[in-house]
């Protein structure tokens, strides 16, 4: 139990991790979107009719206009070498130039302040992704690859933010007219106090999450300390009845056989007031004698032990009132009834367990009962999927306060303390009807006394072939 426990409060943990890890995920993803898609807005208003950063487009075209590339395709057709020499050297210009004319940092922090932020809190990166020329407008020669640069080339900002997942714009700008140019170039930012910015929004959440945590981790603990401590008190309590019960059986039988040798011994002197004080010395032993072994039953109980056989309930009841009505047969006064149609129906339930409670309904309508001459009835029937076992008696009844708590290990009502016991038959009853996963209700009944009623499922009746 404390291991299943433990292990469904730490998936409930996981559980709550992956709760508030993916709430994280997505208001970050949400946040950067929003902030991404302005700054792109922003930053391609910035670079109308221009490349990479305002005034970048000059660059490009002092090394790449008209008359050079005319120079270059001549190259192109009659000197190879010369011309990887000529793109070579004409592409370090330009990332050289790109590099010392940047102003994206102004560009940045204007387009970061629109959206309360500044360039403290935000980093960023611009790269060159490709440069290439066109002769006849249609073929494009990339002049990266005449280079040796790695790309992307960084031309301002910090190398460490050139990441897929952080990429803002994306922009590459081309023409089809003959002797030409295209570039690419890539913007990549990110918010460094973007974690600060989610964390402040998903923080009723995260506190929420911690307050239920930590109750649930409170009443796990508690309820495990309860348990624990109910435990050790069900072990103490168990030990006391078993030794007490232990103790007793001994000079309760040195007692029974003391009284049955007085009995013997002053029986030819006719002294009635000996007789008397014998007589209830004897009733007090054996009503002792009947309390330990009541206690001795319920500290013997144990669920565990419990063997449910496919029996006839007619059957099994009719002996248990046969036995009990061979009790009471020298009591004129007492009178055990059973009332049913039924010839058999089949239930599946320990004999002993289920035998023990009918016997523990029966008597206590007995024994708690001030009528003159007591009448039990006990009524076996049929309903639908079910079988109900009905054990009433005429006495002045449970009354309704205390219909709750007779169930309960050593509750004895108004009545149960003037009549004695420990308040344990009951409490055997509702044990064996949990443990079989019966139902049970009490009543009052219109014409006096209590009704006890046993909700019991029945099953079909076995052939020789299937036991």
């Amino acid at each position: 139990m404390r291991l299943l426990a433990t292990l469904c409060f730490s998936i409930l943990l996981i559980l709550q991790y992956k709760l508030i890890s993916n709430s994280y995920r997505i208001e970050s993803r949400e946040i950067a979107q929003t902030e991404k898609a302005i700054i792109k807005r922003l930053y391609g208003e910035s670079i109308i009719n221009d490349k990479l950063y305002p005034g970048g487009q000059d660059v490009f075209d002092n090394y790449l206009n008209k008359e050079r590339l005319i120079d270059l395709e001549q190259l192109y057709k009659t000197d190879r070498r010369m011309f990887n020499d000529s793109i070579r050297m004409i592409t370090n210009h330009i990332l050289e130039e790109l590099t010392a004319a940047s102003n994206m940092d102004s560009v940045m922090s204007s387009i970061l302040e629109s959206i309360h932020l500044d360039l403290e809190k935000y980093g960023y990166t611009i790269t060159l992704d490709e440069i290439s020329i066109s002769f006849d407008g249609k073929n494009y020669i990339d002049l990266t690859i005449w280079n040796d640069a790695i790309l992307p080339l960084r031309i301002d900002g910090n190398e460490h933010y050139i990441d897929p997942n952080e990429v803002i714009s994306n922009i590459s700008v081309s023409s089809y007219i003959p002797y030409s140019y295209g570039v690419k170039f890539s913007l990549y930012g990110l918010n460094r106090s973007q974690k600060f910015t989610v964390f402040k929004k998903i923080f009723p959440l995260l506190l929420l999450t911690a307050i239920c945590t930590f109750i649930i981790a409170t009443t796990y603990i508690l309820t495990f300390r309860r348990w624990q401590k109910q435990k050790k008190l069900n072990e103490v309590t168990q030990d006391f009845l078993n030794s007490i019960t232990h103790e007793f059986k001994t000079p309760i039988s040195s007692i029974s056989v003391s009284v049955k040798n007085l009995i013997r011994e002053t029986k030819p002197y006719n002294n009635t007031n000996v007789t008397q004080s014998i007589e209830v010395i004897e009733r007090q032993s054996k009503r002792i004698d009947q309390l330990v072994d009541q206690a001795i039953g319920i500290s013997m109980f144990d669920p565990s032990n419990v063997y449910k056989e496919h029996r006839n309930l007619v059957e099994d009841v009719e002996n248990s009132l046969h036995d009990l009505r061979l009790k009471y047969i020298h009591d004129p006064h007492v009178d055990i009834k059973f009332e049913t149609d039924l010839q058999e129906v089949f239930a599946r339930y320990d004999f002993f367990y289920f035998t023990t409670a009918v016997n523990n309904l029966i008597e206590n309508g007995i024994k708690h009962n001030n009528s003159t001459d007591k009448e039990v009835m006990v009524r076996l029937m049929e309903r639908k999927a079910d079988i109900l076992l009905e054990v009433s008696d005429n006495g002045e009844g449970i009354p309704a306060d205390e219909q709750q708590y007779v169930f309960h290990k050593f509750y004895q009502g108004r009545q149960g303390k003037e009549k004695g016991g420990l308040g344990l038959g009951l409490y055997y009853v509702d044990q064996m009807v949990n443990i079989h996963q019966w139902k049970q209700e009490i009543h009052l009944r219109d014409t006096g006394g209590t009704e006890i009623r046993i909700i019991i499922p029945k099953t079909i009746k076995k052939t020789k072939d299937e036991r």
